[in-house]
């Protein structure tokens, strides 16, 4: 019972690097396809190895682990009598080769990928935005609320009442607009 997880792992692990061979011959096919993240991890055995591409089913595994499994699937030498990993990582630098002389394309898909971070990332500053002025907002009333306090003690001479009561005047009569709501804008959604 406690192998089949190993058994899986190598499962998962040959699935990955099929998965490979599947995106390295597409790319070779259509360079113009092959987004930033990829083209990037062309450049080295390593970077192929660290991959990251989960559409493709594509995700980081070592790079001995992958020698070690192209060294099994690909037992058939290719028209140059490459195979396994030397097989698979010719296809790598021809790939990133033919990548050199393509210019990047953006396309619908990735710039509707970006618009939705973009729109998820200024939510996201505006939730902190809004998080963050709550919290002032609290502090505020919590300073207020001491020193209207401290106005109304008795033990507090009265002299030190006075100034504090005209520094809370002052001071409402100056920001008093910040605590109305602002209606005047529309609501942006």
């Amino acid at each position: 019972m406690a192998g089949r997880g190993a058994y899986q792992k190598k499962a998962q692990n040959l699935q990955n690097v099929l998965a490979r061979h599947e995106f390295l011959l597409a790319g070779i096919l259509a360079p113009a396809s092959v987004d930033k993240a990829a083209r990037d991890a062309m450049i080295g055995q390593r970077a192929f190895a660290a991959l990251d591409l989960p559409r493709f089913k594509i995700t980081p595994m070592a790079l001995n682990t992958i020698k070690s499994l192209a060294n099994e699937i690909f037992t058939q030498p290719d028209d140059a009598g490459r195979k396994g990993f030397e097989y698979l990582n010719a296809l790598r630098v021809r790939l990133n080769k033919s990548l050199a002389g393509v210019a990047v394309a953006r396309t619908t898909a990735a710039k509707t990928e970006r618009a939705e971070n973009q729109k998820e990332q200024l939510q996201a500053r505006l939730t902190a935005t809004e998080m963050q002025s709550m919290k002032c907002l609290q502090a505020y009333l919590s300073l207020y609320k001491a020193v209207n306090g401290l106005i109304k003690d008795s033990h507090v001479p009265l002299e030190a009442q006075q100034r504090l009561y005209r520094i809370l005047e002052n001071h409402h009569t100056a920001f008093v607009h910040l605590f109305e709501p602002n209606t005047a804008n529309p609501q942006v959604e």
